[in-house]
């Protein structure tokens, strides 16, 4: 049985700093990684983006939230839209060593996303298959 390692154990920088090379050109003005409970595993912002580490953990929460749902709940819809203001939101779900983790992005949909899942595998073994 796998233990689950908590978040703080996830390399936060190395996952931001991927996540940024990863999005780069794509249109993605914020993208974040959740853990399966919704937490912030990391994130990135493009240059111009005012978003905070708080936005970056609520834009990781709400990937959570919405990447499964099926039918819309208006309180969700409208944190949504405080978050993204009058960009597009984007939510899935990946699969990472086995684990189930959110992506969730502002501005436009992240690209190559089984490509980003097998390299976030390579990055995250360490910690998330112990």
């Amino acid at each position: 049985m796998n233990r689950q390692k908590t978040p703080s154990a996830v390399p936060r920088d190395a996952v931001g700093r991927y996540l940024a090379k990863a999005t780069q050109g794509s249109g993605v003005r914020a993208v974040a990684l959740a853990g399966e409970e919704g937490a912030l595993l990391g994130g990135a912002r493009s240059a111009g983006a005012a978003a905070s580490d708080d936005d970056l953990a609520l834009l990781a929460a709400l990937g959570a939230g919405c990447a499964d749902r099926i039918a819309g709940y208006a309180e969700l819809d409208e944190l949504v839209d405080a978050v993204a203001g009058d960009d597009d939101f984007y939510a899935t779900r990946l699969t990472v060593c086995e684990r189930t983790l959110y992506l969730a992005s502002i501005g436009a949909r992240v690209p190559q996303q089984k490509k980003i899942a097998a390299e976030l595998g390579q990055l995250l073994a360490p910690v998330l298959s112990a």
